[in-house]
């Protein structure tokens, strides 16, 4: 009897985390820009969105104003619930500099960000609160010039022109010494051709173990398989990266590392 009345407890346990991780991928779906929506704002793209757990600490914005839209791609520490709590913080926080404060400077959307989260953080002199919170990739395109402004935090991003793929750095560092007061931002612009194809990823996608040797992915495979999937539509580049990634896990029936987000835009 007692038996069964503990696998009772763990039973009704069981459900009621899953009742609550459930109600937390409703939550961040609704926030999260939807398909219908990027299409509105770039008609040629995708996003690849894979958590690996219900919920994931990546998050993805979008957002349209005037002839700009102002896009990013970010990955808050660690995954799951812990993650889901910094990824809401931050897209609540970028949504608020974007379309309420107007603010389209990518450098100084970040500015905002990373000033409020360390805030909430309640980051302070003595360093107190989580460390390397959040690493994001934003742009701003001009969709009159296709000029791309861009500002990153230890995210790079890839452009893919002429048959060439070329990956931009980051040149920040979100630093959270507040005695010197608001972390400054450096941008760069880069001008797009018809027929380019620009990518944002996470780190997920890279450092996903698999393969015969349980090695990661890496960042020059994934150029090479960009490059080698360029004649396809976007839709079905999505497919081949959830496909190619997938095939890669499942050699040695590897776990998957982290969450795993890739964006692409095709000018």
């Amino acid at each position: 009897e007692k038996i069964v009345l503990i696998n009772n407890k763990i039973g009704e346990t069981i459900d009621e985390v899953k009742g609550s991780y459930n109600y937390a991928r409703y939550i961040q779906k609704t926030f999260l820009p939807d398909n219908l929506f990027v299409r509105e704002c770039f008609p040629d793209s995708f996003v690849l969105y894979k958590p690996k757990d219900i919920v994931g600490g990546d998050f993805y914005f979008f957002s349209h104003i005037d002839n700009k839209v102002v896009f990013a791609a970010a990955d808050c520490t660690g995954h799951g619930i812990p993650g889901a709590l910094l990824s809401t913080i931050g897209y609540g926080i970028t949504d608020q500099a974007v379309n309420e404060l107007k603010i389209t400077k990518p450098s100084a959307i970040l500015q905002h960000l990373y000033s409020r989260v360390h805030r909430f953080l309640r980051w302070d002199k003595d360093e107190t609160g989580l460390s390397d919170d959040m690493d994001i990739v934003m742009c701003k395109l001009d969709l009159r010039s296709n000029l791309l402004t861009y500002s990153s935090v230890r995210i790079p991003f890839y452009r893919v022109s002429n048959g060439k793929i070329i990956e931009y750095f980051p040149k920040n560092y979100a630093t959270h010494d507040t005695e010197k007061g608001t972390p400054e931002f450096l941008s760069g612009t880069v001008k797009l051709k018809h027929g380019d194809t620009v990518y944002l990823c996470s780190d997920g996608y890279t450092d996903q173990f698999g393969g015969p040797r349980h090695k990661k992915y890496q960042r020059s495979r994934f150029k090479s398989f960009l490059l080698g999937i360029q004649e396809l539509t976007m839709t079905e580049q999505s497919d081949r990266l959830y496909e190619e990634i997938e095939k890669w896990r499942e050699i040695n029936e590897e776990d998957q590392t982290d969450d795993i987000l890739v964006i692409g835009i095709r000018v």
